[in-house]
């Protein structure tokens, strides 16, 4: 099980509310698809044991971000993260760069894409890949995040 976030923009509470609710549920990796915001964001993804991200377009100090990350044991992906969890294939991205966006759409190279960027939470198929934005913890209507199965490929969408 893996928990999804995106565009905490410095929001830490909004970051330790979803730490709460993937431990409560059982995963075992949490992913920030960008715009983390700052390095007490980071604090609160290690606080969830493994944790990951990408930057987003609100991330201005992406050296400093990438350093504190690496000293409190959270591993950022830079502007791309591929990763694997049993036979599935994820490719995270922030999702600003929408030519990006389509290469990776087009090539059809991964079973799923984990965005954030847009406002809404999204979870659609185009061909075999499936692209799941869990909606942001900041900014949007509500404030929410995704669970996922990528092996059942079971995905729950919850208010933070």
């Amino acid at each position: 099980m893996i928990g999804i976030v995106a565009n905490s923009d410095g929001r830490s509470d909004a970051v330790s509310a979803a730490v709460d609710v993937f431990h409560a549920s059982g995963a075992e990796v949490l992913i920030h698809c960008g715009d983390v915001g700052g390095r007490h964001v980071l604090d609160a993804l290690s606080a969830f044991g493994t944790s990951l991200f990408v930057w987003g377009d609100r991330d201005k100090d992406r050296m400093g971000l990438m350093r504190y990350a690496h000293s409190r044991s959270v591993s950022c992906f830079g502007m791309l993260g591929e990763f694997e969890v049993g036979d599935k294939k994820l490719v995270i991205v922030h999702g600003d760069d929408k030519k990006l966006l389509k290469k990776i759409i087009d090539e059809q190279q991964y079973d799923y894409l984990l965005c954030g960027h847009e406002m809404a939470a999204e979870d659609r198929t185009v061909g075999k890949m499936r692209i799941i934005n869990p909606g942001p913890l900041y900014g949007g209507a509500a404030r929410s995040a995704a669970l996922l199965d990528p092996a059942s490929g079971k995905m729950r969408l919850v208010t933070i």
